[in-house]
């Protein structure tokens, strides 16, 4: 028997309802079909459930808002640029860094005095007169650290009455002990203007020209610069020096060592830069 074309129809509609019911059970989630399952279906899933044929978005990030940090002065450049570094200053110069030439920084002292001319003890009197003594040390170099740091000297002793004179130069080591009390010693050379082979009882018989010399000054300085000493030297060829002198024989000469030697004592002044 034929179908009318209501029955048609109204078959197509059934078809497409039952087609539209399997589709929305597919895509109920899991919590709504297990609440189906067990009681009363919840609606409110459903509503907030989006059209299963929509296109799902993907949720947008969180918005990154920029930590708060201090700006940055003008400088003028690229942002990736850094700005250039300024140079270090410079060290400050000290007070005593001035760069301008001292005295202290060659010269230690000098002093001045007067001695009384060959006095012994280790050689006849023979000659007078005074002698006026200048002398300038100079500041110890490191080179002489090696032997506990002697001050370099120059001097001279000019006598009074025209005997013997000198100029003479060496090392002079010295040590303070007490209370501004000081000791010391110097080893050296001299050159005189004397007689190598002298007459005895008026002028001394040194031998050489260049002798050796040796002095001692022992003293008290006060207010850090000043000093007053006593001083004593000697001077003398340690019989290394022979002249071939007249002795009244039948060959009338022969060869005398000649070492009288020369000393003189004193007080003394000194001034330290």
């Amino acid at each position: 028997m034929a179908l009318g074309p209501r029955f048609r129809m109204a078959e197509f509609v059934m078809v497409r309802v039952a087609l539209m019911a399997v589709i929305l059970f597919c895509a109920l989630p899991v919590e709504a079909m297990a609440q189906s399952w067990g009681g009363l279906y919840n609606m409110d899933s459903l509503l907030r459930e989006s059209h299963p044929f929509a296109q799902r978005r993907q949720p947008a990030p969180p918005t990154a808002y920029p930590v708060n940090a201090p700006a940055r002065p003008a400088t003028g450049l690229p942002p990736t640029s850094r700005p250039p570094q300024q140079p270090a200053p410079a060290a400050p110069i000290m007070a005593n860094d001035d760069g301008e030439w001292k005295y202290s920084d060659m010269f230690s002292e000098i002093r001045g005095g007067v001695l009384m001319h060959d006095t012994g003890p280790f050689s006849a009197s023979d000659e007078s007169g005074f002698d006026a003594n200048v002398e300038l040390l100079f500041t110890a170099p490191e080179l002489f650290d090696f032997m506990w740091s002697p001050r370099p000297h120059l001097g001279i002793s000019y006598n009074s009455s025209g005997d013997t004179s000198q100029a003479y130069t060496g090392l002079t080591w010295e040590w303070s002990f007490w209370n501004g009390w000081f000791a010391g010693f110097s080893f050296g050379g001299m050159v005189h203007d004397g007689h190598l082979v002298g007459i005895d009882g008026e002028q001394k018989s040194l031998g050489c020209r260049f002798l050796f010399r040796e002095s001692i000054n022992a003293g008290y300085r006060f207010n850090k610069r000043h000093a007053l000493m006593v001083h004593l030297d000697h001077s003398s060829n340690a019989s290394l020096c022979k002249k071939n002198t007249a002795d009244g024989t039948a060959e009338g000469r022969h060869d005398v060592v000649l070492n009288e030697g020369l000393e003189n004592v004193g007080i003394r002044y000194g001034y330290m830069f």
